[in-house]
Formats: C-alpha cells, sequence, structure tokens
C-alpha cells in the first residue's frame, strides 16, 4: 500500500473513552491524539494505564464507549474489516501455534490476508530470510526461543505489507540481544516508510526507538511529545543529586532547566558531593506519574 502526501494520517484518535462495565472501570479517560505517517511513537505506562486498551480499540478488537478512531481516514467501528486490513498487529498474548513450523505459518497467515498461494509463498520465503529464519524454517513453532518466536509474529504482521504497524509490548520477556534484534527490525520498517505505534515498559526502548512519546496513567494521556521537547517544556532537562553532611546518608534528587539553576539552589546547603546530568525519559516519567508535576 502507498501512501502520498495528501493521505489522511495513519491514526487520528478523537474524544475517547471506554468504560468496562463490569467493575465500573474507564480504561481510557478523554484521549486524543494524531499518529504522523513515517514516526514511531511510543505509549509508556504501567499495567492499567489503558495502553493495550487504546491499541485494542485502534485494532477492532474493542468498541469505544464514544469518541472515533480513524485509520487512514477509515472509521474503524464504521468499517472494522477495512481498517484491520491496513494494519500489521503484534498482540500482547502469544498464541498457541506450536503445531506448525515456521514455513507452514506463515503461510497459512498470508493465505488469511488475502494473499494468493503463490504469493503467501513468497512473502514467506522473503519474510523467512530478511528476519534471518531460514534456518528455522522447518522448526516447530513450539520449539523456537522468546526472541525467535517474536521475530516470527513480526513477519506474519508484516505479510500484507502494510504501512501501519500497532505493538503491544514487542520486546517483553526477551533478553537483551533478541531485544536489540526486535529493535533493528522496527527502525527497519520505519525507514521503508512504515509508521509504528508499540507500548512498551522500557525507558531505554522508548528512547531507542520512538520519534515521540505518550506517557499514560489511569487512562489518560497526560503528555506526548519528543523526549528531548518532554523534557524541556516540563522543566526538567537537568538533574542534580546530592548528599547532604548528616547522620543520614539518603541521596536526594532536584530537577530544573538549567544547570546553573541547580547549582544555586544547593550553595547554601551543607552538601558532602553532588552530581549534574541531562535528566533521562525515565526521570521524565517518574515525575509525571508520581504527581511531581502537573502537566497541561
Amino acid at each position: 500500500m502507498e501512501i502520498n502526501k495528501n493521505y489522511p494520517p495513519p491514526i487520528v484518535v478523537h474524544d475517547l473513552y471506554k468504560k468496562y462495565k463490569k467493575g465500573n472501570v474507564l480504561a481510557n479517560n478523554n484521549i486524543s491524539l494524531q499518529v504522523n505517517q513515517g514516526e514511531i511513537l511510543g505509549l509508556l505506562g504501567a499495567n492499567g494505564a489503558g495502553k493495550t486498551t487504546l491499541v485494542r480499540q485502534i485494532t477492532t478488537e474493542v468498541i469505544p464507549t464514544s469518541g472515533s478512531i480513524k485509520v487512514f481516514g477509515i472509521d474503524v467501528v464504521k468499517n472494522p474489516t477495512e481498517a484491520k486490513s491496513l494494519m500489521g498487529i503484534l498482540p500482547q498474548e502469544q498464541k498457541p501455534y506450536d503445531r506448525y513450523t515456521v514455513y507452514h505459518l506463515m503461510r497459512i497467515f498470508g493465505k488469511m490476508r488475502g494473499l494468493s498461494s503463490a504469493d503467501a509463498k513468497f512473502r514467506a520465503d522473503e519474510l523467512t530470510d530478511y528476519l534471518y529464519l531460514s534456518e528455522y524454517r522447518n522448526t516447530l513453532v513450539s520449539n523456537l526461543s522468546g526472541g525467535l518466536r517474536r521475530r516470527l509474529l513480526i513477519g506474519i504482521a508484516s505479510l500484507a505489507k502494510p504501512k501501519l504497524f500497532l505493538l503491544d509490548e514487542p520486546t517483553t520477556a526477551l533478553d537483551p540481544k533478541s531485544r536489540r534484534d526486535v529493535w533493528n527490525i522496527l527502525k527497519d520498517y520505519k525507514n521503508q516508510g512504515s509508521t509504528l505505534v508499540l507500548t512498551t515498559h522500557y525507558m531505554e526502548e522508548a528512547e531507542a526507538l520512538c520519534d515521540r512519546v505518550g506517557i499514560m496513567r489511569n487512562g489518560k494521556l497526560f503528555a506526548i511529545d519528543t523526549v528531548q521537547n518532554l523534557k524541556t517544556r516540563l522543566g526538567y532537562k537537568y538533574k542534580l543529586s546530592y548528599r547532604l553532611n548528616s547522620t543520614e546518608n539518603i541521596e536526594k534528587t532536584i530537577y530544573g532547566a538549567e544547570d546553573s539553576e541547580l547549582l544555586y539552589k544547593i550553595r547554601n546547603m551543607n552538601v558532602s558531593n553532588y552530581a549534574v546530568s541531562e535528566t533521562t525519559l525515565e526521570d521524565v516519567y517518574l515525575a509525571i506519574t508520581d504527581s511531581l508535576l502537573n502537566p497541561e
């Protein structure tokens, strides 16, 4: 699917609410956002923040209570089949496809996505090679490591060459090397012009991959911007960690827009040692989710 400059944005969410009757839970509360063509957007938040609910509404698995979601201009509630056909989806849960081989499973899903037998075979060959799965093509899925299984699921999501990927916790429970293998694949997809939305618990992952980050808590989207803009907009570009000359050996941290501002704050304190550094995404995330800030 080719996307030109005049095509509608990959995702537009407007005034989205999702309330589950069971437990009277408001899982998404007045969420509005736009995902831009060719970017990687990361959604950060603790368990129960509403990330997965948001993704599952975009992928048509859950119907919103109110509000609207459009994928390339197509309403996902009114036209779910058409909207879903434009997406490559990697769910958080890994379904038990253990009795199939890697190659067989790829071909099955290719046909399920509407490819002819010949095209499904071609794409299975192409993707097993691209994802470094060729030597495992006749291996049962049950015998794959977590990293190899994740690569396979990314391949399945890629079969119809979608220009939009929704990935829910794509590297959960993977070892560091497997995580970076997945990162490289996702970066490559972005470089080929795809748009990606992913949820993650890993700050390092969001900083390494994402053009913009959205921070969620209690069903609300509290902030969405580039990592650098979040730091400067919230006044948290620098942090100063210090210890006081006292019986309490406790490290304390203060934040500010300039390092000179922080040094000024401790000028009259009885400080034993200190260190100034740039804030990380984790610092900004913790500040917001701990209600130390009141973002707009």
